[in-house]
């Protein structure tokens, strides 16, 4: 082929360079035609060239291989198919330990969870015992309880506000329920006790102005509700009207025959606590058999100096009334009562309270925290436990009110219960140790919107609910050390044979270690 190509190459040549002789008219064409022939061929060259190459190569490269593989010996062919089935060996025993190795951690995992899952049901028993068969809760419905307290209550106010129209008594408000049934737990193991708060306000032609007790010997803030005769004259001509109470008091009492408020329930110029409560459960009595509820409960009514206390019991089960009065500093939710405050309360002192404050707040924390919250079973559970140790209760109260207002809401879960259990008397042996406590309502900046407060007491210094036991180290719980308080607590709380071995995983209070 190649020689041929070659032969080609000089016949075209020669017939380029050396033309045959033409015409004139063709010389040019001739000559176009051929050049282009001339490029066609030496195209088809090049191309021929790069094939011929082509082929060279690979019959070089498979001459190498035979070479190659020509070379070898035999042994070293075996050799070599020997170590390729090696490497295969290994790289299938490794991958088939990998997956052992994946499945054996995944049966540990399992296993692993199977016992959590067998320990979590150990501990929702074992918390089930605690909460049902330790915990003796009301045999009465609470919510039950506290709806009949109330329209009991408001029956007796609505008769009693009808049978007082146009009389210089003081009006009778909407009673507001408050205390522990209230909140949703109880310390009574068998009749409850619904404590009621009814808000007085003036009567026309009179006004209340409550005063502050300066007396610094006194516990607590309390105050006295001065009463004074209001002035209804036209402003340009004051006495004009006989019927004034301010300037025509005689006349007045005349022509309505009625006494005024200074001449009924007042002590002076300050309305009497004892008074109050005498006239309201007079009116009680009177009107007791109007009530559709004296069809099926018997009433009685049990003399107090500060509180009016009804008894009401039928032939299946019997509950507790105790009614007091109170003034509303401003539109707050505090109020000055008629809750005793020692053993020599004065007729005309009527200490400030914060329990409808308190009371409002475990309302707003029951739609913050679970359903099944752990709160309630607490002081139930520790109210039960310590009622009968000589220990102020209040404080273990504001303690859970303390850890409500600190610890998110998640953390009340059933599950914590016994954690938080835990922790409050932690808090509360430090409290007795320290015998430091702040009160939870007076000074609190924290407290939720809906609590309102007046501005004296969200701006006052929170006084220290333990301040008696470092003026009187006997003072209640006398004698008693708070390590001994908080030990006696827990274990009554929780009955295990120890603290270590028991069927739940709780951690043991610091105070026990002490």
């Amino acid at each position: 082929k190649q020689h041929l190509s070659l032969l080609w190459e000089e016949l075209v040549s020669h017939v380029v360079q050396y033309p045959q002789p033409v015409g004139d008219g063709l010389d040019s064409v001739t000559r176009l035609r051929m050049e282009a022939y001339a490029k066609l061929q030496e195209q088809e060259r090049i191309q021929l060239e790069r094939e011929e190459e082509q082929h060279m190569l690979m019959q070089s490269g498979a001459s190498s291989g035979d070479l190659f593989w020509s070379a070898l010996q035999p042994w070293q062919v075996w050799t070599f198919a020997g170590l390729l089935v090696l490497l295969l060996a290994i790289w299938f025993w490794r991958k088939r330990g990998c997956e052992a190795e994946i499945s054996s951690e995944e049966e540990k995992e399992k296993e692993k969870e199977e016992v959590e899952e067998e320990e979590e049901e150990i501990w929702a028993y074992d918390l089930r015992w605690l909460l049902d068969e330790r915990i003796q809760w009301p045999v009465h419905d609470l919510q039950t309880g506290c709806n009949r307290t109330m329209a009991l209550i408001d029956s007796f106010t609505s008769i009693i506000g009808r049978a007082l129209a146009g009389t210089f008594y003081p009006v009778l408000q909407q009673a507001i329920g408050f205390g522990s049934a209230f909140e949703g737990w109880t310390a009574r193991e068998e009749e409850i006790l619904y404590r009621v708060l009814i808000p007085l306000s003036p009567p026309i032609g009179h006004t209340f102005h409550l005063e502050r007790d300066t007396d610094q010997q006194k516990p607590g803030r309390n105050f006295r509700v001065r009463v004074e005769l209001e002035c209804n004259c036209p402003e340009e001509n004051e006495g004009v009207n006989l019927l004034c109470f301010l300037h025509h008091p005689d006349v007045v009492r005349r022509s309505t025959r009625q006494p005024n408020l200074l001449d009924s329930l007042c002590t002076g110029f300050y309305l009497d606590v004892h008074k109050i409560v005498l006239w309201f459960c007079a009116l009680v009595r009177a009107s007791w058999r109007r009530l559709p509820q004296s069809r099926s409960w018997h009433l009685v009514l049990q003399a107090s100096a500060r509180s009016c206390n009804l008894r009401l019991n039928n032939n299946q089960e019997s509950f507790l009334v105790k009614v007091l009065f109170g003034v509303q500093r401003h539109t707050s939710d505090i109020f000055i009562t008629s809750r005793p405050r020692g053993a020599q309360t004065p007729s005309t002192m009527w200490p400030e309270t914060y329990a409808i404050a308190e009371t409002k707040f475990f309302t707003h924390m029951a739609r913050q925290t679970p359903q099944d919250s752990s709160h309630l079973k607490c002081l139930q559970l520790l109210a039960r436990v310590l009622a009968h140790k000589d220990f102020p209760f209040h404080s273990v109260k504001t303690i859970i009110m303390q850890m409500l207002n600190t610890v998110p809401v998640s953390r009340w879960h059933r599950r914590y219960f016994l954690l938080q259990l835990s922790d409050a008397l932690e808090q509360l042996h430090l409290s007795l140790k320290e015998k430091h406590l702040d009160h939870f309502i007076l000074g609190n900046q924290r407290l939720p919107e809906e609590i309102r407060l007046p501005q004296d007491v969200q701006r006052a210094r929170p006084p220290n609910l333990f301040y008696a036991l470092i003026q009187d180290p006997d003072a209640p719980p006398r004698q008693c050390k708070p390590t001994l308080i908080c030990t006696i607590a827990w274990q009554e709380c929780w009955p295990m044979a120890s603290f270590s071995g028991g069927l739940l995983s709780v951690p043991k209070p610091l105070f026990l270690s002490w």
